[in-house]
């Protein structure tokens, strides 16, 4: 082939996925997106003019997600309109009782849409090929990626490489299964063995090469996450030995961290203008750090801030690791309580424990003049 062609790369749609700081209806929400993101790579594929599209691992969350989720999966799909490559990975592998063997997605995919659950070379179009590496195991035991690309021959055909898993480069060391070799994946691509190395795994979109790629994840999973939500638009120039790799955002969630310093009114007014001016909120999932001490009455504003903006927002969450907002109870304060009797000499005991270093005692006593301010 001497044309140049369109595809795009996708991975890790994790279909069926729960978050768990996601309350039912925001669980609902972000899985419907998910879905979402998926047709909307269809309409990238109209508008590219992309001949394909290749995930590379990760289609669904695990092999035992519900009859509903792979249900609904094939209707995303039927929306693409050009063939569909899906790599099993390691959520999805091809092991005994595997998802791609079942009555829902054998009974209901698409007839464009192909798995590829061996390693030869797969004609997608008259002189393209696709060869994957799909997992069949959730631990491998040698390189994920290699069986996809060692028996080759050096040809230089118009060939895509599709495999899943962590570079060491990328891993830290952390990983608990064997990691992809980058330097021989170059290889592969010098030598004419492959033109494109699709890569999936990684949720964050990462140019390794110019021709080696993950593409990240269609919907963010997790605030760490770097440029997720995009599709790669890959356009491949055999005749002139190009490429030209160019991310398009499909997704339309966002998770963000935010770290507060929290020490008076006017710290407190400019976290409320932050989640102000937040865009999006309904679709958007925020962790919040915080450090620093406030009297009670800015204490309970601050919770109940907290509490508003989680029924706005798909959720917000206090990050317990980095929280560190500590009670400065002022005697004033709690005296303007006017509480008797049983409540008075509680709220004496616990400032004492407080003032003995028991944090939880000012917790207590948060709560304590919150309760009183809104009965008052």
């Amino acid at each position: 082939m001497n044309d140049s062609i369109t595809f795009l790369h996708s991975s890790d749609w994790q279909l069926g996925m729960m978050r768990r700081f996601l309350g039912p209806d925001g669980q609902a929400r972000f899985a419907q997106a998910r879905l979402d993101a998926i047709v909307r790579i269809g309409e990238v594929a109209k508008t590219t003019g992309a001949a394909f599209v290749v995930v590379t691992g990760d289609v669904f969350e695990h092999n035992q997600v519900e009859r509903q989720t792979i249900l609904r999966a094939c209707e995303a799909l039927k929306r693409i309109e050009v063939p569909v490559i899906l790599l099993p990975g390691n959520h999805d592998a091809l092991e005994p009782g595997s998802l791609w063997t079942s009555a829902q997605w054998t009974g209901h995919a698409p007839d464009h849409v192909t798995v590829l659950t061996g390693t030869e070379p797969f004609e997608v179009l008259p002189g393209v090929e696709i060869v994957g590496a799909p997992w069949r195991s959730r631990r491998p035991v040698s390189d994920p990626a290699a069986p996809g690309y060692e028996e080759l021959a050096a040809d230089g055909k118009t060939r895509i490489l599709l495999a899943h898993g962590q570079l060491a480069s990328l891993s830290g060391g952390l990983s608990d299964v064997p990691t992809i070799n980058q330097a021989a994946l170059e290889a592969a691509v010098a030598e004419g063995k492959v033109r494109y190395v699709g890569l999936g795994d990684r949720h964050s979109m990462i140019r390794v090469t110019d021709r080696i790629w993950y593409s990240g994840t269609q919907e963010v999973t997790a605030p760490e996450e770097l440029e997720p939500g995009n599709v790669l638009a890959v356009t491949l120039d055999p005749a002139n030995d190009t490429i030209a790799v160019e991310p398009i955002r499909v997704g339309a969630w966002h998770m963000v961290e935010h770290h507060a310093e929290l020490d008076d009114e006017d710290s407190l007014t400019a976290l409320e203008d932050w989640f102000a001016e937040l865009p999006d909120k309904e679709r958007t999932y925020v962790r919040l750090a915080a450090r620093g001490s406030l009297p009670l009455p800015l204490l309970s504003r601050l919770d109940a801030m907290i509490d508003a903006q989680g029924e706005v927002f798909a959720s917000v969450e206090r990050w317990v690791k980095f929280w560190t907002v500590q009670p400065a109870p002022d005697a004033g304060d709690l005296d303007m309580l006017q509480l008797s009797g049983p409540a008075r000499a509680a709220m004496e005991e616990l400032r004492q424990a407080l003032a003995g270093g028991d944090e939880s005692a000012g917790a207590a006593l948060t709560l304590m003049h919150r309760l009183a301010r809104d009965a008052g």
